[in-house]
């Protein structure tokens, strides 16, 4: 299967809205937003431009051309040398090691072409696909934050991962 990351394109919001509107996908971002609808996706992808290049770097995966998730960073802020990763994908995508490629190659983008030592990401415990994604990577799990999120009437525990520029392997 291709993997291309591409900005984010209104043309593209059907189809986004398609793979997020399941509870299963929803239930992992910490978004509360669900139903999520076609001009939710309007509006999201109507913020990542907006954002580009100044809080955030965004980017639409695309799976054999069509639209199956969406991976981004937050940008380093006040001088610091870090960058958040994080990541989304449809249902019908996972266990195809998308998520993994996908991820690696905005991790690649990031360490060649901003002034960073570091990127991490979190996911809920219950969120084993995710966090393998980030061991996969090359993350450590650096700490467990017990019962952080509150989602649905239930407490999650959230695990942090990260991985230094000395550390990461460059494609």
């Amino acid at each position: 299967m291709e993997i291309q990351l591409v900005l984010p394109e209104e043309s593209q919001a059907e189809e986004l809205a398609l793979q997020r509107n399941d509870w299963e996908v929803i239930r992992y971002t910490g978004d509360t937003k669900y139903p999520y609808t076609k001009e939710d996706a309007l509006a999201d992808i109507r913020s990542f431009l907006e954002e580009e290049n100044k809080s955030r770097v965004t980017r639409t995966i695309l799976a054999d051309g069509r639209p199956a998730g969406i991976v981004y960073f937050y940008l380093p802020w006040r001088g610091q040398k870090s960058v958040e990763l994080g990541y989304w994908l449809g249902k019908q995508y996972w266990g195809q090691g998308i998520a993994t490629r996908a991820a690696k190659q905005l991790c690649d983008y990031a360490f060649c072409t901003l002034d960073i030592n570091r990127i991490c990401a979190s996911a809920l415990e219950a969120n084993t696909g995710s966090w393998r994604v980030m061991e996969k990577l090359g993350m450590r799990r650096e700490g467990r934050f017990v019962k952080a999120i509150y989602q649905d009437g239930a407490f999650f525990d959230d695990l942090y991962y990260a991985v230094l520029r000395e550390e990461y392997r460059l494609t």
